[in-house]
């Protein structure tokens, strides 16, 4: 699975994924992916993830790649594609056009599914250096 759209850190060169929930100031939780083997120790295991509390100042990088694309000549926003589908979130404006091309959801939540991966055009992805930002705040 190719995950999109989520806080990821790079901790003494491994990747994980990053959650702020109930964490100490100045930490975060840095959370393991499942297709990976990991150095490290002192992961504690919650429930189908294994995870610890690190310092953000001990943070290699933390980041969030926001990622978009096309399909069929609308904007949506990709969070994920696993076996050639992709999960997409519908950025345009007409509820008629998200209906009518099988999208689940509503006017007021919004509109997702899963598309072939293979049909999304203009793939384009911004990176949001979350270490950079937290840096410039609690410098000095």
């Amino acid at each position: 699975m190719a995950w999109f759209n989520q806080e990821m850190a790079q901790y003494r060169g491994e990747i994980f994924r990053t959650s702020r929930s109930e964490v100490a100031a100045g930490h975060i939780w840095i959370i393991q992916l499942r297709d990976r083997t990991y150095a490290q120790d002192g992961f504690e295991q919650l429930g189908d993830v294994r995870l610890k509390q690190v310092p953000i100042a001990e943070l290699d990088a933390w980041y969030r790649d926001r990622t978009t694309a096309t399909w069929r000549g609308q904007p949506f926003a990709v969070s994920g594609i696993h076996a050639g589908r992709a999960s997409v979130d519908y950025l345009g404006r007409s509820p008629l056009w998200a209906r009518s091309n099988g999208l689940e959801g509503n006017q007021r939540d919004g509109f997702c599914g899963k598309v072939n991966s293979d049909e999304l055009t203009d793939v384009q992805v911004e990176r949001i250096d979350q270490l950079a930002r937290w840096r410039e705040k609690h410098a000095g």
